[in-house]
Order: structure tokens, then sequence, then C-alpha cells
């Protein structure tokens, strides 16, 4: 395991990443009033994943090489300490953990709609929703990781571990590899257009109600379309780190410097992530600066974070 400028980048962004998701996941669980639960909940799986993200990069720290014909892994964290299929498995998860962060993300806007027109989900609901939106990631990277470790067994001397520099490559390097980066596109390319869905959807929702929403509600919506713009540069990361790729894999662009790009750029994404909450949920931002803040008695902050304002304007309209 080598130590140098690359891998001190990368201990700085998964550490600051581990640290700051913390953070959030205090702010969720401790400073949230108890009508934000559902909001907490959604918060927490995100955290979690941004977490593991930061964990899975900080066990491989890997770069990433492509001509075109064949893709190369070469792992520089402390999985080189332990071996190939486990340096193989940090680049798949965290791939994984990566597209996870994405389609919850599509998730919380589809949330963020059911309590704008419908309730507040439970938490136990929310809780299935993370395993049943997480499990066919997982199985999926599973199966890619049994594949390579049986190609391991069958050709030893694929992935070179003698040399300083351990190369993971291959069939199944390559072809994962391809999957991975045109989901993580797929994927992110949904985000969007959820985020441009859910945007209108809530901007039409103040303009319909007009007079009858309540001055706390309209705050919390304007709030709440900040948080949904913020997000959008997740899947802008993402984007960028497979555009590095394409590039490499083209060859349109030399690999000298785009070999470290690409990792850099996913790891901003989990990073960023958190400060959306932190800076524009009212709670967590007046908490970060010292300043108390009094949740009204009939609108939620968690209608803010997850959406909703219509599951408030009918308690005030049940309460007169």
């Amino acid at each position: 395991m080598i130590f140098g400028p690359y891998q001190a980048i990368h201990t700085f962004l998964s550490v600051f990443g581990v640290g700051i998701n913390i953070f959030l996941l205090f702010l969720a669980v401790t400073k949230s009033p108890k009508i934000m639960r559902p909001c907490s909940a959604l918060i927490t799986n995100k955290s979690l994943t941004d977490i593991m993200s930061s964990l899975a990069n900080l066990f491989v720290m890997q770069r990433i090489l492509t001509d075109g014909s064949s893709i190369s892994i070469i792992p520089t964290g402390p999985c080189t300490l332990i071996g190939p299929t486990a340096c193989y498995a940090g680049h798949m998860f965290m791939g994984s953990f990566l597209e996870h962060n994405l389609i919850w993300l599509i998730a919380c806007y589809l949330f963020r709609y059911y309590i704008l027109y419908v309730r507040d989900p439970s938490i136990k609901s929310i809780i299935f929703a993370a395993f049943l939106v997480y499990t066919p990631s997982f199985i999926h990277m599973a199966v890619w990781i049994k594949v390579f470790d049986m190609e391991q067994k069958d050709f030893p001397n694929l992935s070179n571990s003698n040399s300083s520099d351990m190369v993971l490559t291959g069939n199944t390097v390559y072809w994962s590899s391809i999957v991975v980066y045109v989901q993580l596109v797929i994927t992110a390319v949904l985000v969007v257009i959820a985020y441009t869905w859910i945007r209108n959807v809530l901007i039409n929702f103040i303009l319909s109600m007009g007079a009858t929403l309540s001055k706390d509600v309209k705050i919390i919506n304007k709030q709440l379309v900040k948080i949904l713009t913020f997000q959008v540069c997740i899947p802008i990361w993402i984007f960028l780190g497979v555009f590095f790729f394409l590039a490499m894999y083209t060859q349109i662009a030399h690999p000298e410097i785009l070999q470290y790009s690409i990792t850099i750029s996913f790891m901003l994404a989990p990073v960023i992530s958190p400060f959306a909450y932190i800076f524009f949920v009212p709670h967590y931002w007046n908490f970060c600066i010292g300043k108390k803040y009094v949740t009204p008695m009939t609108t939620s902050i968690c209608a803010s974070s997850t959406s909703t304002c219509g599951s408030s304007e009918k308690k005030e309209g049940v309460e007169n």
C-alpha cells in the first residue's frame, strides 16, 4: 500500500464525507421534531448510503484506466493488503452505493408527491422501501463479485498483485464496469427528470392553493425547492465521472490525469449532498448557527424535506 498525494486526496474526501454525513445523521435523529419523523427517516437512509460510499472509496482508493479494448482498476487503498477480490468487491459496492443514492433520490421525490396528495408515510414503510430499493443492486453486485472470484481461481495470474501496483483486469472487470457506468448514467438521467417533475408539482401546488396556504407552508415549500435544486448537483458529478471515463474509453483524452479524476468526481456526490439539508432545513441550519427555531403547530418541516404541505393544510382545515 502506497500513500501519496492521490491517496491523501481520497483520504480527505472519504473522511470528510463520513464526518459530514454522521453530523447530518445527528441532526436528523436529535434535532428533528416528532412531526418530522418521516423526513428524518428519509435523510437517515441517504446519509447511511453516503457513509458507505465514502468508506468503500477509502477502502479501495482506485484509479481506472481504459483504452477501449480493456479496463483496468488499480486499487491503492487498504484493500490491497487483503487481496484482489476484496478490492474488486470494494469497487463494485462503491458503484452500488452511488447508484442506490440516486435511486433513493427518486424514491424521495415519489414520497414527496405521496405526502402532498395522500398522507405521511409510516417509518416502517420507509424502511421497507429502502431495503426493497437496495436489494436488486446488492444482488447484482454480489453476482459480479462471485464471478470475479471464480475468474481469479481459474486464472490466478489475471490480476497482477506482485508489483508495487495491484491491477485488476479481465472480462469480468470490463463488462461489470461498463454495466455499472451505464446504470449510473440512466439513473442520473431519471433523477433529473424526476427533479423537474416534482419541482413543477410543488410550484403548481403553491400557485393553485394560493391564498389558502399559510405563510409557514409557503416558506417551507420555497425551502424544499432550494433543497431539490441543490440536490441536482449529485447527478452532475456522476455525469462528469462517466464523461471522464468515456473520454479515456474513446481515446479522446490522455489517461494521465483522467485516471485520477473518475473516482474523485464520483466521491464529490456523497460529500456535497448533505449540505442540501444542512443549509435549507431550518431546524438544522439554526442549530448550526446557534439560533433557536420554533416549529409552527400545524406545519411540518418534513413536508418541506419530504415534500408536503398538503397534509398540514388538511390538519388546519380540520382544526378550523
